[in-house]
């Protein structure tokens, strides 16, 4: 792990490369210039300042290409058009394109094609070897011959038109390996998620193991507990009947999830609850205290064969009752399920408990309860309160289904 402020891997290396490229470009300038400054006013009898301004814009158009490309590459090209047309060379000098024009020229078509793309480049290119080409037989002028000047423009397209080509090259292979770099990040983050979801899976492993021994412990007494304690009234066993039964449904239900955190594919393949289920759910609440289910919804309504919907209100259901026995034992509750314009409403609420003062069942704002009840409705895009009522406690949530989002 860096320091703060401090640039490593490949960004590092990104910044040396960047930086060579820079000083590179900088001393071939400074080269250019001199040369085609010195060689214009001497060899081609140009004038020293229109010499000197020439150069300057050819060696320029090599530093622009790595900020401007496409200018750089016009520049560059009007320079060597410029160059041909005001230069007289003498006997033996190269023309119409001198050896200085055609090494700026090449860097700079380089640097365009690196910093920005082929197509600048490759128009520059041709801009300029036709241009210099209609200089060549336009202006054809003595002593250079003909033979020269064709050599010095076969020199020229080629010199330039292989290292645009190279740059080319060198272009889509950095393409490549950026992709490759890319894809390398890619897999690192998709090998790192896969970690955690396995590093959750085995942490969910023994939570699973832990509470399934805990819960064990406690079906089995529960189980026994008429053959172990002798003289128990009816009322205690029917009682210790039913802590076995909800043990066995709890280990159940974690056996199932578990099966779904595991990724060897051997999830269990039981169904899950449903609107169907809420009255077995109510009825198992009405045993520990008094629970009333009102239901107000049609056979055919597509809420009932809608299993996320569904799943989403049992477990609202369930957790709202499992409140009420946690917080306001022996409490009156009353499970309602309406139709409503936005879907399904669903409201538990409960009296205050028998010889207590009114109290919540949870503060409204806290709990892992009502916030994973709270998460399951914003998740379908409905929405949960969970507040006081009078001297009890309400839960009003409202599940939205295809028939809902609809009308």
């Amino acid at each position: 792990m860096s320091a703060p402020g401090v640039v490593s891997g490949p960004a590092l290396r990104l910044d040396r490369s960047l930086a060579l490229l820079w000083g590179a470009a900088c001393t071939a300038a400074v080269a250019v210039l001199v040369l085609s400054a010195v060689l214009g006013s001497t060899l081609y009898g140009i004038p020293v300042v229109v010499s000197l301004l020439l150069a300057v814009v050819l060696a320029g158009s090599i530093v622009l290409a790595l900020v401007l490309p496409v200018v750089a590459a016009a520049t560059s090209t009007a320079a060597v058009l410029v160059l041909a047309i005001v230069g007289s060379p003498e006997t033996g000098s190269p023309w119409p394109v001198a050896v200085p024009t055609t090494v700026g020229f090449a860097l700079t078509l380089a640097l365009v094609v690196l910093r920005s793309s082929w197509r600048p480049g490759f128009v520059a290119w041709v801009v300029a070897v036709a241009g210099a080409a209609v200089v060549g037989i336009l202006g054809h002028r003595p002593p250079v011959t003909a033979e020269a000047m064709t050599a010095d423009l076969i020199v020229f397209a080629a010199v330039s038109g292989v290292l645009l080509a190279a740059a080319v090259l060198l272009s889509r292979w950095q393409d490549v390996r950026r992709q490759l770099v890319r894809e390398q990040q890619v897999s690192a983050s998709e090998h790192a998620k896969r970690e955690v979801a396995e590093e959750r899976t085995r942490i969910a492993r023994e939570l699973h193991d832990v509470v399934a021994h805990g819960m064990s412990a406690i079906q089995v007494q529960a189980s026994s507990a008429r053959y172990r304690i002798p003289d128990l009234s009816e009322d205690a066993v029917r009682e210790f009947d039913e802590l076995a039964a909800t043990a066995r449904q709890s280990m159940g239900e974690m056996r199932r999830l578990l099966g779904v955190l595991r990724h060897d594919g051997a999830a269990d393949t039981a169904p899950q609850p449903g609107l169907a289920d809420i009255p077995a759910l109510v009825a198992d609440a009405g045993r520990r205290g008094e629970a009333t289910l009102v239901a107000d919804l049609p056979a055919d309504d597509p809420a009932r064969t809608d299993p996320v919907l569904g799943l989403a209100a049992y477990r609202i259901v369930q957790e709202s009752l499992s409140n009420v026995a946690r917080h306001a034992t022996g409490a009156a509750a009353t499970v309602e399920l309406r139709r409503a314009d936005a879907g399904v409403r669903i409201e538990v609420r409960n009296a205050k408990a028998p010889g207590r003062p009114a109290s919540a069942p949870a503060p409204v704002g806290g709990g892992h309860g009502l916030r994973g009840m709270r998460e399951r409705a914003e998740l379908l895009g409905g929405s949960l309160r969970a507040e006081p009522d009078g001297d009890g406690f309400a839960v009003v949530a409202v599940l939205p289904d295809s028939a809902g989002v609809t009308g």
